[in-house]
């Protein structure tokens, strides 16, 4: 559970750090990449992030469902996708802080009219984040590049130290 806005901006921000250690890895000739038609591309998957953040917040703030759509408006290139990526984030993060610690607890309306309390569309927001960039990770692996590690160890780095 979340007790204070401002404990949740802080751990998202370490959420939305390791996230961009993945978009910025990505060729820019395989933005427009997908492993088969009908699934994101590299760039669907930044876009999509940007348009949820802006949504979840909107969902928490305001009660306001909006999803803006993530498709290209015109030619983006991987420093477009991060700039607007980081600008979107500021200013979410901003509408964020001048929510009040007490509405955590307030009830917002799903999508199909399930009711969860704010402070949880807050954590499924940060879910949502964590598993598009392991799908960029899947991504990143297919394309041939080395996804970073989120905390600096492989699996390769725990097990040698679980072993000695």
């Amino acid at each position: 559970m979340i007790h204070a806005t401002a404990d949740f901006i802080k751990y998202f921000e370490g959420v939305r750090r390791r996230t961009l250690n993945y978009v910025r890895v990505v060729p820019a000739e395989s933005l427009d990449w997908a492993p088969q038609e009908g699934e994101f591309t590299c760039a669907d998957i930044v876009r999509h992030l940007i348009a949820s953040e802006v949504m979840f917040v909107g969902v928490v703030t305001a009660g306001l469902w909006h999803y803006q759509g993530h498709a290209a408006s015109g030619e983006q290139s991987l420093g477009d996708l991060l700039a607007l990526l980081e600008s979107t984030h500021t200013e979410t993060m901003g509408t964020l802080r001048d929510f009040p610690d007490k509405e955590l607890d307030t009830p917002r309306d799903g999508p199909g009219g399930q009711p969860l309390k704010a402070w949880r569309w807050l954590m499924l927001m940060a879910e949502h984040e964590i598993h598009h960039r392991s799908q960029l990770a899947v991504y990143l692996s297919l394309l041939g590049v080395q996804p970073p590690q989120v905390f600096g160890l492989g699996v390769e780095d725990l097990i040698a130290i679980s072993v000695s």
